[in-house]
């Protein structure tokens, strides 16, 4: 534990001290904070699409895809809630049974590998 720390103490001093290795030092930590980060935006996905049923509840209807982003941000203020983490508005995709709330990942690009979605149950 006392070299873990070290490590810390000594990789936070780089990213301050010398600038240029911030990429690299984010580079080597990405397989241990993605998995963070995705964590995290997956809450942020699950409560999204929570809000989408209980929107369908009191209107009969979800939201239009052509009116998402406004529906987003009428009901989030803060941007970081209406955003994933790496600055992209999430999808909605609507099925049958199901909503699904869509991060196009750190990529940032839809149809790739690191793309990640949360399915909540529609209530049909």
């Amino acid at each position: 534990m006392v070299k873990v720390s070290l490590l810390l103490i000594v990789g936070i001093f780089a990213v301050y001290y010398f600038p240029d290795s911030r990429l690299m030092l984010l580079d080597a930590t990405e397989p241990l904070v993605l998995p963070v980060i995705k964590s995290g935006a997956l809450e942020e996905m699950e409560r999204i699409g929570r809000n989408v049923i209980d929107y369908e509840s009191l209107t009969g209807d979800v939201p239009d895809r052509g009116d998402w982003v406004s529906w987003l941000d009428f009901r989030y203020t803060l941007d970081e809630q209406r955003r994933d983490p790496w600055g992209s508005a999430y999808e909605l995709g609507v099925a049958t049974d199901s909503v699904m709330i869509i991060s196009y990942g750190p990529d940032r690009v839809r149809g790739t590998e690191d793309d990640f979605n949360f399915v909540t149950a529609r209530g049909r």
